[in-house]
């Protein structure tokens, strides 16, 4: 058919056929919340005659991220859940179930953690025993919860007889999930089986849903009360790791949650909007995730898929779109899912032990890992974790990467690891100062809108440690891949802007921390607490925010602290000051070549190499004759030195790179280093050939 447009550009009329393409629905960022609130991203609902519901969002102060189901009563909310969980016959398998469910995940993050060392498939076949084990017991306990579960549902009627059915038929489609790959796992490890022990995983955590006495916690779902039948209807919503698409019912006469299951449903969306009309529930909107790798890019789009209409009575969905199965979840994609890093080869150790050899001394080289992590993680650090060879990797916040995901680089075989779907603290991503507090409901917290130096590896607790919260700290646990829990810090430890200024340090009795005051605290694994350390003979100066460092000096057991004021403008005095760890005594060291070490710009990433009795600098001084050296600390002979250090320069062209990492490895003798895109850089340094000159 023939249509006159006019052209913009030049206000002429054409005639002609044209064809008129849709443009893709854009991506978009969410707008933040009040964090001054207690409860973010929830939903309240009243009814008619005053009765108000709440439920869904993040508890900024709960010991687990949930809010829960909570009635308003003479004014104030009230928590029922504890009610709700006393009246439900099913609760203890839910507890069972969950049990499992921990056990299957950890047992798909113990065989990723061995399916990246890169072990031959002779010596990967010998040492396997463990993981075979663990999915053993897992299809065991899976199968007697099933038998129990079939026993107790002879007794149940209506909702729960259904529900009992309902997770009966996830959990025996585990079981046979399993069976599939259990058989082959005594010949080695597979993608395929590493793949199919998390869809098992994903079985057992919607069984267990099932049969819990409220729903699985979620963000951006609203709640609608639908006057005919008297009951309040939830669909779908953002578990911050995936969108689900599940429908519930409360009903307030009888304070009981129901899950439905109709046929089909609209496919899964959060901040979408519910209205109700004389029995029916009208669905529209909501959000799904883009996967968005752009710098700052937005990582939501509108569904744009029609209105939906729900029958409360007939328990069905209707609409313009297309339906889906009921109970999907949708996950991001692409580098923010664990099985992109798993596509590809299979990871080779000693191909890369054979590449690392051949590294020359003296240069700084890319290590071109196969997949790299997006988006951009600034502002921070990496450490080593060498009980397990993995550097983590737990940097971004402000304006760069937000998830509550630590990322796992293997040193035996150059592979980036990703332990959990990424998720996004939703509005709030891209800011500063204003990421949410406490635990989501997955009992992961978020980054703080800086890492910087506030997180380390505790060789005796075999944990990573994250200090940047003014309450907590918290533990992760790099062989399952997951924060496993927090603690209240001391008084010293605890200020609002300590995410800048908290600087940590590994040592042989524990991490410490040193603070804006010039406190110093170590960890104390067996207790799981924080000790003061005494200072004697004088004070420490205190910690700068992106200008300062604690280094272990295993030689002399003695920390030694590097600081400048804040600001570029702001000089370093080429002074160091030490904590000697045995006697407590407080020093200070003015090093041949102080007033040269000015020229130091970026004091964040010193780090010890024992063999050589040296500390170097990330970051390299102000060219001569077009070359930067490298900076460095002799320790025996206390002065201040340059190298020359070529290749692959972390530092960047500035000599000054915010957002590195800088490590040295005593188990291989080299230096690592990371940037904000995750490249990976090596440098085997040998001072007698690095032309070592004095600072002058």
């Amino acid at each position: 058919m023939g249509r006159f447009v006019r052209c913009l550009a030049c206000g002429l009329i054409l005639a002609g056929s044209v064809s008129v393409t849709a443009a893709p629905p854009r991506s978009y960022r969410l707008p933040a919340v009040d964090l001054k609130q207690r409860v973010i991203w929830g939903a309240t609902c009243a009814s008619p005659d005053g009765l108000e519901l709440s439920f869904g969002g993040q508890d900024q102060n709960a010991d687990d991220g949930r809010p829960h189901t909570r009635l308003k009563v003479d004014g104030q909310w009230k928590a029922i859940h504890q009610e709700l969980r006393a009246r439900n016959p099913l609760q203890k398998f839910y507890e069972d179930c969950w049990a499992l469910r921990k056990l299957q995940r950890e047992t798909a993050a113990h065989s990723r953690l061995f399916y990246f060392k890169g072990l031959p498939k002779t010596d990967e076949i010998k040492q396997i025993d463990n993981i075979v084990s663990s999915q053993k017991r897992m299809n065991q306990e899976n199968a007697r919860l099933i038998a129990r579960l079939k026993d107790m549902g002879e007794n149940l009627k209506g909702d729960e007889a259904e529900q009992a059915r309902y997770a009966l038929a996830h959990l025996q489609s585990a079981r046979k999930r399993a069976e599939d790959f259990t058989a082959s796992l005594p010949q080695g490890l597979t993608v395929a089986a590493i793949k199919g022990m998390t869809e098992v995983q994903i079985d057992v955590e919607k069984a267990a849903e099932s049969l819990d006495a409220e729903p699985p916690p979620r963000a951006l779902s609203p709640l609608v009360y639908d006057s005919r039948s008297k009951r309040f209807v939830l669909f779908g919503g953002d578990h911050l790791d995936y969108l689900s698409n599940d429908t519930w019912i409360f009903d307030p006469a009888k304070r009981k949650w129901q899950q439905r299951h109709p046929t089909s449903a609209p496919p899964p969306r959060a901040n979408h909007t519910l209205k109700t009309d004389d029995g029916k529930v009208l669905l529209s909107g909501g959000y799904t995730y883009t996967s968005n790798t752009d710098y700052m890019g937005g990582q939501y789009r509108d569904l744009a898929d029609g209105d939906w209409t729900y029958d409360v009575a007939t328990n069905t969905w209707t609409g313009q779109g297309k339906g889906v199965p009921a109970d999907t979840r949708v996950y991001r994609t692409g580098p923010f899912h664990p099985d992109f890093y798993l596509r590809g080869p299979r990871p080779d150790a000693a191909d890369f032990t054979h590449w690392l050899a051949t590294v020359p001394a003296n240069t700084w080289k890319t290590t071109k890992p196969l997949h790299l992590p997006h988006l951009n993680r600034d502002w921070g650090t990496a450490v080593l974790d060498l009980d397990h060879d993995l550097i983590l990797r737990w940097s971004g916040g402000h304006c760069a990467h937000g998830g509550t995901d630590v990322l796992h680089y293997h040193l035996n075989t150059n592979r980036w690891e990703l332990s959990n779907p990424v998720e996004f603290p939703l509005g709030q991503l891209y800011s500063n100062t204003s990421y949410p507090d406490g635990f989501n409901f997955n009992l992961r917290p978020w980054i703080t809108g800086h890492t910087y130096q506030n997180y380390g590896y505790d060789p005796l607790a075999a944990r990573m440690i994250f200090t940047g919260r003014p309450r907590n700290f918290y533990l992760y646990d790099p062989v399952v891949g997951e924060w496993t829990g927090r603690a209240a810090k001391p008084r010293g430890m605890s200020y609002n802007s300590c995410f800048y200024t908290l600087t940590v340090c590994p040592t042989p009795r524990g991490l410490v921390a040193w603070t804006q005051e010039g406190r110093v605290f170590r960890f104390d694994a067996a207790r799981k607490d924080w000790i003061e350390l005494e200072q004697k003979r004088g004070k420490l100066p205190g910690s700068a925010v992106d200008n300062s460092t604690v280094v272990y000096d295993s030689k002399r057991n003695r920390l030694v602290f590097a600081r400048k004021g804040y600001g570029d403008k702001a000089k370093y005095d080429g002074e160091l000051h030490t904590l000697d760890l045995t006697t407590g005594i407080v020093g200070k060291l003015t090093p041949q070549g102080a007033n040269a070490a000015s020229a130091i710009s970026y004091l964040c990433q010193i780090r010890y190499d024992p063999e050589h009795d040296l500390m170097l600098v990330g970051a390299t001084l102000p060219p001569v004759d077009g070359f930067r050296r490298t900076p460095a600390y002799d320790c025996a002979g206390n002065r201040w030195v340059s190298l020359k250090i070529i290749g692959d320069d972390p530092s960047g062209k500035t000599g000054r790179n915010v957002s590195l990492g800088l490590m040295y490895d005593v188990k291989r003798k080299l230096f690592w280093a990371v940037d904000t895109n995750s490249n990976v850089y090596v440098l085997r340094l040998d001072v007698k050939t690095a032309d070592v000159k004095a600072l002058e």
